[in-house]
């Protein structure tokens, strides 16, 4: 049975929930991976994307669960950021948002790459499934790629 699961465009009543959504979701994986969180350089992690990138804000049932970040690079399109709120995640919200992101992109004939953190195995565990192969292994990053 198809998710119920629908994408809009992120919107400035956004801000709050998507400001702890980021802490939620990252802040475990950030301190196992670099042994510390820093509340100012997060926030202007944070900053970065709420003022230069497109969001696009997942509802089910007309609630807001998770969000992502995909951009059209000249061969590629990368995903930068998807995030599922923590009592959300395994019940395969990410993998419909990742589905419907590979069917766009073989439309048009390109890959697509992002970069998981070492820690975030889960994730790691959840592209591998779905295809993605490492392309190159950074300090505290795989980048993986489908084609």
């Amino acid at each position: 049975m198809p998710m119920t699961i629908r994408i809009r465009p992120v919107e400035q009543s956004d801000y709050d929930w998507l400001l702890d959504l980021h802490h939620t979701v990252y802040r475990e994986l950030i301190i196992n991976e670099f042994g510390y969180w820093d509340d100012d350089e997060e926030l202007g992690l944070f900053l970065e994307a709420w003022e230069t990138k497109k969001i696009d804000i997942i509802l089910k049932q007309d609630k807001p669960v998770g969000m992502f970040i995909i951009q059209r690079q000249d061969d590629y399109l990368w995903l930068d950021e998807i995030q599922v709120e923590p009592q959300f995640q395994n019940q395969g919200i990410g993998t419909e948002i990742i589905m419907q992101l590979i069917l766009r992109a073989r439309k048009i004939s390109l890959p697509i790459r992002l970069r998981v953190l070492h820690a975030n195995q889960g994730a790691y565990r959840l592209y591998r499934k779905l295809g993605f192969q490492n392309i190159c292994r950074a300090e505290h990053h795989n980048v993986m790629e489908l084609y």
